[in-house]
């Protein structure tokens, strides 16, 4: 039987591990990407026939239905796409603030809503989030993106207890620190060399404990041990200091 797998921002970071190890599990792909340059080296890389790229900008409410449209209900869906928007109060533009919490947000759950009931109807599927870590613990001058985070990941796991009785799972995974390019992309590459490098995980890392939670129908998971060990302590005083000193913007 043929698995169909649809994953958003699938080229680079955990979107392209996600592809890899789905592509060596045999899976067909529809892989989604607003960047076309991206996706088409993102394709080279990849190197697997059984894949289809879909071009859509997913802060776009018009070309998230124009995309839903295409698209035949997965048997797994990965919701991946995203951006870092970071700023103290006041500093991102309400159309920057309106993009990010759709595409983060808005946009994912618009994409589940659509996907959820035709595969409670079937009786079987999986839906994965990617959130963060910060939606745990508070991250000043990234609000925005802590608030977008903390909502998806309270959106998920409501959605889980909702589907306790059935073959059908959403897990929220939230990653701590992960060596990807987001962080270059966001003004944010200083973190790389002031962040311990036992805080950084690898994006293959994120995908393998992401994949077996979901596949245990677990409401979310914490990638990597050692972050699932310190998360213990995120609402103690001194951790909270250490974090905020740890990713104190620029």
């Amino acid at each position: 039987m043929i698995k169909k797998a649809l994953l958003t921002g699938f080229s680079s970071g955990i979107g392209f591990a996600y592809a890899k190890h789905l592509a060596n599990n045999g899976w067909h792909l529809d892989l989604v990407s607003q960047n076309k340059d991206r996706a088409l080296s993102a394709l080279d890389d990849l190197d697997y026939d059984h894949c289809f790229i879909h071009s859509c900008n997913l802060s776009s409410p018009e070309e998230l239905h124009n995309l839903i449209k295409e698209i035949s209900t997965p048997d797994l869906l990965v919701a991946n796409a995203g951006v870092g928007i970071n700023g103290s109060v006041g500093k991102n533009t309400p159309r920057d603030i309106q993009d990010a919490t759709y595409l983060m947000f808005g946009g994912v759950i618009n994409l589940i809503e659509h996907f959820l009931p035709k595969m409670k109807e079937k009786d079987s599927g999986r839906v994965v989030i990617i959130s963060s870590i910060g939606a745990l613990i508070p991250m000043p001058k990234s609000s925005i993106y802590a608030a977008v985070k903390s909502g998806i990941y309270s959106y998920g796991r409501s959605l889980n207890e909702e589907l306790e009785n059935t073959n059908v799972s959403v897990t929220v995974s939230l990653p701590g620190y992960v060596r990807t390019n987001i962080h270059k992309r966001s003004g944010l590459e200083h973190l790389t060399k002031k962040i311990p490098n036992w805080m950084w995980i690898s994006a293959d890392k994120v995908v393998v404990d992401t994949e077996k939670a979901s596949r245990k129908g677990k409401s979310h998971i914490i990638p990597g041990f050692l972050y699932r060990i310190t998360s213990i302590f995120f609402n103690l005083k001194i951790t909270k200091i250490i974090w905020k000193t740890l990713n104190a913007r620029k």
